[in-house]
């Protein structure tokens, strides 16, 4: 892997990104938007219940970054895909390794600013003081999160990959259906038995179950983070020999081409 192509491609998904005033938007108006309407939320919850109003407002926070983490990877390659430079990236002698790691890097960059405006809204606007006093729980749980949103991102380019443009609206959807099955706001058991088993081996289960205790017990099992990070490093292991494949079968069939 050439490091200096990676910084190259580093500064062209800058550039694209700062110049598309939607993909601006995308990534922090609406999660600032969404932390904001659920801190009025929670606010209004201290009334009935201060825990469930602080569930809401933390599992968005995370919910968020969990999104711009994922999706920041693979809408620098749909934009590639879109322009029709995605062939003429590859034929200039950017490998694939260099492709994905630096569109990973740009969004481990991204996600991460976003996050600290995030926890900054929710401790000086909402007086949400959990980021702070609990800081090295919600590191880790960062650190899981962050880590499962890029496998799943390495997931979805290899679908794409593998499939065609018409797959490239899994940049914005993916992620959805692995946040409802990572049970965010109610616990595993509320999920009909044949779903519970499934989110055992959600990346995201161990990451909300963890941050709910945190509100409501003041304290985090640690069985869940080790858990957590297992279950996280188990997508990201699996995730680049898939992408890898998919990538050396487009490029024999054409995909690329076709798509680029």
């Amino acid at each position: 892997m050439n490091l200096n192509v990676v910084l190259a491609l580093l500064y062209r998904d800058w550039l694209t990104f700062t110049r598309a005033k939607y993909r601006l938007v995308e990534t922090f108006y609406f999660p600032i938007i969404t932390v904001l309407m659920w801190g009025m939320f929670s606010i209004f919850m201290k009334n009935f219940s201060l825990e469930a109003g602080l569930i809401v407002l933390v599992m968005n926070v995370f919910w968020n970054f969990a999104y711009t983490s994922q999706s920041t990877t693979n809408m620098s390659m749909a934009e590639d895909i879109w322009s029709g430079s995605l062939k003429q990236l590859f034929i200039s002698g950017i490998g694939k390794t260099e492709f994905i790691v630096a569109r990973i890097i740009f969004s481990i960059i991204v996600s991460l600013f976003l996050m600290v405006i995030m926890f900054l809204i929710a401790y000086y606007v909402f007086d949400l003081s959990l980021f702070i006093t609990h800081f090295g729980s919600i590191s880790l749980l960062i650190t899981i999160t962050l880590v499962s949103s890029l496998a799943l991102s390495v997931f979805v380019a290899a679908f794409i990959l593998a499939t065609s443009r018409e797959y490239v609206f899994l940049s914005w959807t993916f992620l959805q259906i692995f946040i409802l099955l990572s049970a965010p706001f109610y616990t595993v058991d509320i999920l009909p038995t044949p779903l519970q088993y499934v989110a055992g081996i959600m990346p995201y289960t161990d990451v909300f179950e963890s941050a709910r205790n945190l509100i409501i017990a003041n304290s985090v099992d640690s069985s869940l983070i080790v858990r957590g990070f297992v279950v996280s490093l188990s997508y990201l292991l699996i995730s680049f020999p898939i992408y890898y494949f998919s990538f050396n079968t487009a490029r024999k069939n054409g995909n690329i081409v076709k798509m680029g």
